[in-house]
Formats: structure tokens, sequence, C-alpha cells
């Protein structure tokens, strides 16, 4: 999927956040937005991502207008926003995590865990994801947690993920891993812009 933000413009009160800013993403590209905090990238990316309108401006995915007037809009769209406080539950197995609000459910009404394990397990090892999908989430350091984040995030197929600092609380080691399931998602054509306020 294609992205371009034209022209975009959003103002708090007298504050000028972003004054006619474009911005593209193509599709399996990783797109740094880098800049000093206060310097307008998470609102932009909080205006794609459908928690901000913009007061002014276009947003265009493969070519055709788009207005998003929540982040499910925006997800449903193909438009994944992965925060720095990750939306994970600790007490629960990694697979149950991915399916959080839209969950396999048997004509007898019940969840189906078999078939949830079963998916997330065909998905990781698509991507060469080394998680045991039945461990609990508490039981992940940070990379491993922002990885099942992403895998979630592509489970709704998002197109394109956003990350809003992801690397600010990780080790090297962890930040590598981060940057190889980064690289994965260029293999299968997913856009990825990576906000931050270093570059490391």
């Amino acid at each position: 999927m294609n992205l371009s933000m034209k022209g975009i413009v959003k103002s708090f009160g007298a504050n000028d956040v972003l004054k006619k800013v474009d911005f593209s993403l193509e599709s399996g590209e990783i797109c740094a937005l880098l800049g000093e905090n206060g310097a307008g990238k998470s609102t932009l990316m909080n205006i794609l991502g459908g928690v901000l309108r913009p007061d002014a401006g276009q947003i265009l995915l493969d070519g055709k207008p788009v207005t998003f007037a929540s982040p499910a809009q925006s997800l449903n769209a193909g438009v994944a926003f992965i925060h720095q406080e990750l939306n994970l539950i600790n007490d629960l197995p990694v697979y149950e995590n991915m399916f959080i609000g839209r969950e396999i459910v048997s004509k007898a009404g019940l969840i189906n865990h078999k078939e949830e394990l079963k998916q997330t397990k065909e998905l990781f090892s698509k991507l060469n994801i080394d998680i045991d999908p039945a461990v609990q989430v508490s039981s992940l350091d940070a990379s491993y947690k922002q990885i099942t984040e992403i895998s979630r995030a592509l489970m709704m197929d998002a197109s394109i993920i956003i990350m809003d600092e992801p690397t600010t609380s990780l080790t090297d080691p962890e930040i590598e891993r981060v940057f190889d399931m980064l690289r994965s998602l260029k293999k299968q054509n997913v856009g990825v812009i990576f906000i931050s306020h270093k570059l490391r």
C-alpha cells in the first residue's frame, strides 16, 4: 500500500505544530521519521492513525483520498499504530493477545483457542519469529513484546505499521531483534514508519 500525505496542517490553539507537511511511504519501505521532541512527528502520525483530525490537507492510500475519524477506521484501512505503551495483557498467553477484541468463536459461542493457537503458529513460522505462542506475555522481554504487537497488527491485515519510539527502553541486542523483524516486514511488502528522536 502506498501512502501520500499532502499539505497537512495542525494547530493547537496558537501553536502551529504542522505547517503544510508532505509525507509519503511506498509499499515495503522502512522510513525513519526523526526529530527532536515537539517537532510534530507524533502529531503527524496521530493524524494518519486516526487519533487526531488535520485542520487541512489530504491523506491518500494507493491514490485514493481517505479520512479517519478514529483509530479503528485507520486500522480497517490497513494502518496500525504501535504506541510506546504496548497494548498487551501480561497475564494472557501470546496467542490470546493476538486475537483480543476479535476472538475466534465456535458455533457454541466459546473461544476457539485451538484455532487461535494454530493461526498464530502459522504467522510466526511465516515471519521466522522464535516465540512460543503458548507462553505468557509476562515472560517475554521488551523486544519480543514489540514483536508480538507487530505480529498482531499483521494478523489484522495491516499494510502500514507506525512505531512510536520503539527502541527507547531496549538494550542493543533487543534493538537488533526488532530491526530483524522490520526487515521481515519489508520482505512482506509492509511499509514501516519508525518514529524516533534519535538515530542509533
